[in-house]
């Protein structure tokens, strides 16, 4: 006969071992779940990323170099991601402003990502070729010198008292940001276009789509532009029609964009221009065509500081073209028949001298012309004051191909600088 007080007895140690079983079962799930978790939301979407990266990628992007990735760490240190992002997103506005949208190939080599959020300053994901490296050193030292009412701080620690004489650091992250949109350009025609499957509205994504079909350029990015009626993507400026009223708007203009670098006068005398090399360009020392003027401000002066303005209107590139042309209050040169021997011998020397960079007709297209930039000044559309021709001719112009003619004598000086002037 089993005595039944021993049942419990017995039944305890097996209910023990059961509990001690279901805490091993639990860690043991816990530890699949995470590791089920880890391969399905990390491994496997990783492998289908790279996959899809392999299928879109056109072209094997140069890794960072060690001054670039210093540069980085730099950028990520002074917080410049809580300001400027570095994604083009899938919105109509951010395509037409920088191209076609960041794709996840672009940024491969970023360890972690710097993305950033909130927009306060403008998108940095093209960023490589629109700005010259010295506007881009000026513009940290103090950003307001050349973006008048910028909200971006200064970094006068990363320079020994001017923007002329950055540290290492700044360097750096100038070389850094001439990396961001490199891997596009590396790719060229291959590298454009947006990927078929995202998932967006249909008709949202059409938009983008043909928007992303026609050849970008930035609309701040100086182009190389040979004679001003060059048929390049994007070179040919708007016709600009010019009015009495527009003088006032274009004051205005002028001194939001303009004064910075130009200063308040237009004389080049900006707040920060010593840091910029060749020098912004003294207005009030030569007579501009309308054409010259809105084809600088319509594609920029390339190999120099000057950015181009194609976000403008018609309508402001022309206020801006007529304030300009309002800064230069001498009258043009002529020639009077008192004048001919001195254009004659001006000629003889400017054909020895001048014709290979500024061509026979000084219109900027010589022969070497394609091989400098800045390119050769067109003195067909830019007649300078004989003081601005002397001080050319005696010291040359920083920057630029255009050397200093110590062996011209001071006849030939004054012959060739009357001569250039009735181009």
């Amino acid at each position: 006969m089993i005595d039944s007080a021993s049942v419990p007895a017995a039944a305890a140690p097996r209910r023990q071992r059961w509990f001690g079983l279901a805490h091993l079962v639990i860690f043991g799930a816990g530890i699949g779940f995470f590791v089920l978790s880890f391969v399905a939301l990390g491994v496997l979407p990783g492998m289908r990323l790279e996959r899809e990266m392999g299928k879109v990628t056109q072209v094997n992007d140069s890794p960072y170099t060690d001054a670039e990735l210093r540069g980085r760490r730099t950028y990520a240190s002074l917080g410049c991601a809580l300001c400027h992002t570095q994604q083009v997103r899938y919105l109509p506005a951010d395509v037409r402003r920088w191209g076609p949208p960041t794709q996840a190939w672009e940024t491969r080599n970023d360890f972690p990502q710097l993305w950033g959020t909130r927009r306060i300053g403008p998108d940095l994901a093209r960023e490589t070729g629109v700005r010259s490296g010295d506007w881009q050193l000026t513009h940290l030292y103090n950003p307001q010198s050349v973006v008048p009412g910028s909200s971006m701080p200064t970094f006068p620690w990363l320079f020994d008292g001017s923007p002329a004489r950055p540290t290492v650091a700044a360097t750096e992250l100038v070389a850094y940001l001439n990396t961001l949109g490199r891997a596009r350009r590396q790719g060229g025609d291959a590298a454009s276009g947006v990927p078929a499957d995202t998932g967006m509205d249909s008709v949202l994504m059409a938009e983008i789509t043909n928007l992303c079909a026609a050849p970008f350029v930035n609309p701040s990015e100086a182009l190389v532009v040979d004679g001003l009626l060059a048929a390049d993507i994007g070179a040919t400026a708007p016709v600009v029609s010019l009015r009495p009223d527009l003088p006032a708007r274009g004051n205005l203009l002028f001194a939001q964009n303009c004064a910075g670098c130009h200063g308040a006068l237009g004389d080049g005398a900006g707040p920060e221009a010593r840091g910029l090399l060749p020098r912004p360009a003294n207005l009030r020392e030569s007579r501009y065509s309308t054409q010259a003027l809105a084809s600088a401000l319509w594609n920029g002066v390339a190999g120099s500081s000057m950015p181009a303005w194609r976000e403008f209107s018609a309508t402001d590139l022309a206020s801006l073209v007529t304030h300009v042309q309002t800064l230069h209050a001498q009258p043009g040169a002529t020639g009077s028949p008192d004048d001919l021997p001195l254009l004659a011998r001006g000629a003889t020397v400017y054909a020895v001298n001048c014709v290979s960079c500024h061509g026979a007709n000084g219109d900027g297209n010589g022969p070497a012309a394609k091989a400098l930039l800045p390119r050769p000044a067109d003195l067909t559309h830019k007649q300078p004051d004989a003081r601005l021709v002397a001080q050319v001719l005696n010291k040359g112009v920083p920057g630029t191909s255009m050397p200093a003619w110590p062996g011209l004598s001071g006849a030939d000086r004054l012959a060739v600088g009357a001569f250039v002037r009735t181009l």
